[in-house]
């Protein structure tokens, strides 16, 4: 099963939430927490998908990846 990291609007910004570690990161913008997501993803040793949700709540966009390659 894969891991999940979602990008939802938060108070202040938007925020990066990890599931695996429950750790959440804040940014100003919507644009720099998907990069960042993304990054995460991409260097993650196992599949994750990252979900990206819209200023409603509703979700707009996701994506796999398989990990980085050991």
């Amino acid at each position: 099963m894969p891991e999940i990291v979602d990008v939802v609007p938060c108070e202040g910004g938007w925020c990066v939430r990890v599931h695996a570690t429950g750790e959440v990161l804040h940014f100003a913008g919507g644009g720099e927490a998907e990069r960042r997501a993304r990054r995460l993803a991409q260097d993650a040793s196992m599949p994750v998908e990252v979900r990206i949700h819209d200023r409603g709540g509703r979700l707009v966009g996701r994506w796999m990846t398989h990990g980085a390659a050991a």
